[in-house]
């Protein structure tokens, strides 16, 4: 019998809910992404088709803690929650040492320092980490747009224009998928998504500088061509896109950005956002 075997058992298939409460707490002590303690979200990870998940709970019945691993792609991915009031009993290391029987990829909406040192004893190296940033929508700052420069919409004709700026400002990132169109916008456009907070930054001469696309409260992607960064086009788009989510009644704006993008960090905080926790994924060691 392992440790995980000892302190665990499968979870039952209607504890999505359960799940979601567990993350709700573990968020708010951790910080991190608010949509993983949504549903629709958990049961993706602990209730995926082909995958397994396991619960432990206290005596009164409260599931304290979960792990699950699921088919992604070529891979298996595994992640896993303590509550907080639950931490220092072993749980944690028991989970991980089963998700790494079975999964190579280890995954965390609220990566914390402790989180990080486990991963670390175990071998494990961190391929991704973002950080999650909240604008409360009733403080936007002024920030004019640049001169000579104007702002186009999210319409059938300027979806392409979209698209090819999404391709110009990210393609020197690391890990730039360079989707085709149909991709981009197979990935983009759901029921989430909000053209009218999407907006294509133009210059005086016709020419697309950046762009800013968005979901129901989310700025998704905010992207700069390399020939207009450092003139402010950047920082126009995303207090536009605040302002016209402010106008359809929105309350907040996230966003993520990738710990290897500082300067769009700092941009961000200037701009009001405050870091709500990190997201990281892991895997083994090669």
């Amino acid at each position: 019998m392992t440790h995980a075997d000892a302190l665990f058992a499968p979870l039952a298939a209607d504890a999505v809910p359960a799940v979601s409460r567990l993350a709700a707490r573990c968020l708010a002590v951790d910080g991190g992404l608010p949509l993983a303690a949504g549903e629709g979200f958990t049961a993706r990870r602990y209730a995926a088709e082909g995958g397994l998940a396991i619960g432990a709970y206290d005596p009164d019945g409260t599931l304290v803690a979960a792990a699950a691993i699921r088919p992604t792609g070529s891979t298996v991915t595994g992640t896993a929650l303590v509550d907080p009031a639950a931490r220092g009993r072993g749980l944690g290391a028991a989970a991980l040492d089963w998700l790494l029987a079975g999964a190579e990829v280890v995954e965390t909406e609220s990566l914390t320092d402790a989180a990080a040192a486990l991963f670390a004893s175990r071998g494990l190296t961190r391929s991704f980490a973002e950080d999650v940033m909240r604008h409360d929508l009733k403080e936007i700052p002024d920030v004019a747009l640049p001169d000579g420069v104007s702002l186009v919409g999210w319409a059938p004709d300027t979806v392409a224009r979209f698209h090819a700026a999404y391709r110009a400002a990210f393609a020197e990132r690391p890990g730039f998928p360079d989707w085709d169109e149909q991709q981009w916008t197979g990935w983009l456009v759901d029921d989430d998504f909000r053209p009218p907070w999407s907006l294509l930054a133009v210059g005086p001469d016709g020419t697309d500088l950046g762009f800013v696309v968005c979901g129901d409260g989310w700025l998704v992607q905010v992207g700069t061509l390399p020939a207009a960064r450092g003139q402010g086009v950047g920082a126009a788009l995303t207090v536009a896109s605040l302002r016209a989510a402010a106008a359809d009644g929105a309350g907040e704006m996230l966003l993520d950005v990738n710990v290897n993008n500082p300067g769009a960090a700092a941009l961000y905080r200037r701009l009001g956002f405050t870091t709500l926790g990190r997201r990281a994924r892991f895997t083994r060691a090669a």
